[in-house]
């Protein structure tokens, strides 16, 4: 029960770790602009650049974690923090925007989210790909240099 808890807590310190590093890249690029320029609140260029800078931050690191742990356990992880990030940033958004009617706020909630959740996914998909494949071409070449036989 002792390791269980251990590896939970673990597990949930790394999701709260990557989650906060997933957001702090585009969030310090949204900040350095809007405090050095002062760009208008309607600037598409401005969000696309820090939700890039997001997604490549959740690229890499998935395909980091994907390289160094077993697979399933790097899935788990990083559809809860895309869950997390998603919905936390659904949520902000929704509860900042002017002039929605509180009857329409939780179908909106949701759709933002949603418009959170499904890039990080896809980013997160590809730096899973990208980090199993690194993984398997290392083992593959470590076993040949140890001599051991293909399977």
């Amino acid at each position: 029960m002792t390791k269980l808890l251990r590896v939970a807590m673990t597990e949930l310190l790394r999701i709260a770790l990557r989650a906060i590093g997933v957001v702090l890249p585009g969030a310090a690029f949204w900040g350095l602009v809007e405090f050095t320029t002062g760009v208008p609140d309607g600037d598409f260029g401005t969000f696309l650049t820090a939700m890039f800078l997001s997604m490549l931050t959740a690229t890499v690191w998935a395909a980091i974690d994907a390289w160094r742990a077993p697979i399933g356990r790097v899935l788990v992880r990083w559809v809860a923090i895309a869950v997390v990030v998603g919905g936390g940033l659904g949520i902000e958004s929704t509860l900042n925007a002017p002039g929605s009617p509180p009857s329409e706020r939780t179908s909106e909630m949701v759709s933002t989210s949603l418009f959170y959740v499904v890039p990080l996914l896809m980013a997160v998909g590809l730096g899973l790909i990208i980090g199993a494949a690194a993984a398997q071409s290392g083992n593959a070449r470590r076993r040949h240099d140890a001599g051991v036989p293909r399977p």
